[in-house]
């Protein structure tokens, strides 16, 4: 099946990955560069952690997650997790720092819940008197996206994929598996599948 990706961020790159190894041919089309230095996942860092509120889900889809970051730096001959865990810090009764705790403890997960001088000391940064706890997991870490982008796009090259840079896609009907380009060049697929941001 021949398969057309808008959006070159992770999410796109990761979907190409993924089309080519089972055997598509695919083509990626992004606006800018690779990395995009104005997508999000053209940032230096992003945090992967299992921190979530306890109904999101999201917490057990970090093992999946990390199966798959596993397979792909296999591919790329490259880990690009720095897996150093992520520290929370709850203010107020019922934010953020304490549903996600709530989340940690409902999915049995690793983590360790510092008072607010135990924690100063560990963390230097932190004033004992402004917050009421902090905890930390060793089940997360920093993504480094901009290298991941540019040895994905690597990667798809290596691997017959086509890779398109600078190529701002300006119309997409997907029925008729086609979409045109700014340049008013068209190009025509089986599949579209659009993984672009909101700009």
């Amino acid at each position: 099946m021949n398969v057309i990706v808008v959006g070159a961020g992770i999410a796109g790159l990761s979907t190409a990955w993924s089309l080519a190894k089972a055997g598509h041919r695919v083509s990626i089309v992004e606006q800018g560069p690779i990395p995009n230095p104005l997508a999000a996942s053209g940032d230096h860092h992003r945090i992967i952690r299992r921190a979530y509120g306890a109904a999101a889900g999201y917490g057990r889809l970090i093992t999946e997650a990390y199966e798959a970051w596993d397979e792909m730096w296999a591919d790329l001959g490259e880990n690009h997790l720095d897996p150093r865990g992520f520290i929370c810090i709850s203010r107020e009764p019922g934010d953020e720092a304490e549903e996600y705790r709530e989340g940690m403890e409902a999915g049995n997960y690793p983590f360790e819940l510092f008072e607010p001088d135990a924690a100063a000391k560990r963390w230097p940064f932190l004033e004992p008197g402004s917050f009421r706890y902090a905890f930390f997991s060793p089940d997360g870490g920093a993504l480094h996206c901009r290298k991941i982008a540019t040895r994905l796009a690597r990667w798809l090259r290596v691997n017959h994929a086509n890779v398109y840079e600078n190529s701002k896609v300006v119309e997409v009907d997907a029925e008729a598996g086609r979409i045109v380009l700014e340049s008013g060049e068209t190009m025509q697929a089986d599949r579209i599948v659009v993984a672009a941001g909101a700009w």
